[in-house]
Order: C-alpha cells, then structure tokens, then sequence
C-alpha cells in the first residue's frame, strides 16, 4: 500500500513547499491568513482522496481502515517533509523568521486586546523557546486530525458505492 501511494504523499510536501517559496518571494509567509493557505489546503485534500480513490481501486477488497491508513500516511508524509523545510528555512534561510513570527503574534495578542502587556511578552517569550515544536504541531499534529476525518470520510463514501467508480463498494 505505502509504495502505491507514497507519490501522492511527496507530491503534497513538494507542493506544501512550493507554495510556501511563493509566500515567501511575496513576503507574506509570517500571515497566518492568505490565498496560498487555503489553496494549498483543498490541493493536499484533493491529493489525499486521489490516494484513498486509487488504493480502492488496487485491492480486492476496501476497508474504512485501508482508506483512513492511505489518507493519513499521505498527509503525515507530506507534512513532516514541509516540517523539515520549514527547519531548514528557518535556520539556515531567514534565521530572522522566528522574531518576525513573534511580531505577528504580538500584532494579534494587542488585537484581541485580552492580554495585558506583560502577558503578551512573556506569550512571545514562550513561542521563541518552543518555536520547533510549535512549527512541528502546526505542520503535522493539526494535519493528522484533518487527515484523519477527510480519510474517514472519503473511506466511507467509497465504501457505501456512492463512488461508483471503485469495484469494491459493498
């Protein structure tokens, strides 16, 4: 199963990676809310169930758990290769990404105006101590709880024959 649809897997990271460049040439990669975010997440979606979609259609037999360990596999390989980008651009590319991250934040904690001042320094000091592990929860823990249902459910659109395209539907 993992060599039939680790392309699609590479393809998100490769495209995740893309479309992060073209943030950044345009300097709008520290935004939390842009055009390339939402595009990039209905293309990984669209890639997840074009997996799910073809491993139906190569088995004898489709289960919920063939699509959801497809859909998820897809998405975590896509996400740890952006993960690992993000690394590298961050410390080796623009070793100022994370105090521009920071700023941003500082922008929206004075927005949301709950946060006193000094709650919103030490907020900021906290994400710099833990910028890695923040970046890995937001590329790949917030990918596997979408995964997760987007996977769920294509597996049992697939599985109750509305797809009539899958030789397998019960």
């Amino acid at each position: 199963m993992f060599s039939k649809t680790v392309h699609f897997g590479i393809t998100a990271g490769l495209l995740n990676i893309l479309f992060f460049l073209l943030q950044y040439r345009q300097n709008i990669h520290v935004e939390a809310n842009n055009i390339y975010v939402l595009v990039m997440f209905f293309v990984t979606l669209v890639l997840m169930i074009l997996a799910i979609v073809n491993e139906s259609k190569k088995t004898e037999v489709f289960s919920i758990r063939t699509g959801l360990k497809t859909g998820i596999g897809v998405i975590l390989l896509g996400g740890i290769m952006f993960w690992v980008y993000q690394m590298i651009h961050a410390h080796y590319i623009e070793t100022d990404l994370i105090d521009k991250l920071a700023d941003a934040m500082v922008e929206d904690l004075k927005l949301s105006e709950q946060f006193s001042p000094e709650e919103v320094t030490t907020k900021i000091a906290e994400y710099k101590s833990r910028f890695n592990f923040n970046l890995f929860a937001s590329a790949v823990v917030k990918s596997l709880f979408t995964g997760f249902f987007v996977s769920l459910i294509a597996s049992l659109v697939i599985k109750s024959g509305i797809l009539k395209t899958s030789k397998n539907a019960a």
